[in-house]
């Protein structure tokens, strides 16, 4: 005889909200994130018949992913790309020490940044805030632009970050 749950509810697909501190302008803009997969580790135990699986002792977590709708001033684009420029190959030493950040006009002092994700429940109400510490972002996708192109859509563009460690995941009271 089978259960009923606590809460029979599923989670909505477009029930979430971003809240990422080093990118207001994308903040808006966001269209879809992945919560990253988890792995545990394995370890093959070997013995005279076949080896015998055993739980591994590291988790590895996938980077995290989103992406977003570049606004036709580029500032959200920006905001990422002058960020990824600073990290990996900068011009000058604004760009390097982040001092100031052209495409919002404000300070930014460090290279990584937490970012949050906000899951609400089926009512838009706050349930989970998932926490991704000291992110920054290795992979920023292309724009694309086709004069051929029979219909206006939107131009998306997608981003990869990696995190230090796990993320956190928190009831919100």
């Amino acid at each position: 005889m089978a259960l009923n749950p606590d809460e029979i509810n599923q989670l909505n697909v477009v029930s979430f909200q971003t809240n990422f501190t080093r990118l207001p302008n994308v903040n808006f803009f966001c269209q879809r994130v992945n919560i990253p997969a988890v792995n545990l580790g394995l370890y093959l135990q070997p013995t005279p018949l076949s080896d015998a699986p055993t739980e591994g002792d590291k988790l590895t977590f996938e980077q995290f992913t989103m992406n977003f709708i570049v606004n036709e001033d580029l500032s959200n684009y920006l905001e990422i790309y002058n960020w990824m420029i600073a990290i990996g190959f900068p011009d000058d030493h604004n760009q390097f020490t982040l001092d100031y950040d052209i495409s919002n006009g404000r300070a930014n002092n460090t290279i990584r940044s937490d970012m949050n994700i906000v899951i609400n429940t089926n009512k838009s109400n706050p349930n989970y805030s998932i926490t991704f510490r000291d992110a920054f972002p290795v992979s920023l996708g292309s724009i694309e632009l086709d004069v051929a192109a029979t219909s206006l859509e939107p131009i998306i563009v997608d981003v990869t970050f990696e995190f230090v460690g796990s993320f956190s995941i928190e009831k919100i009271t």
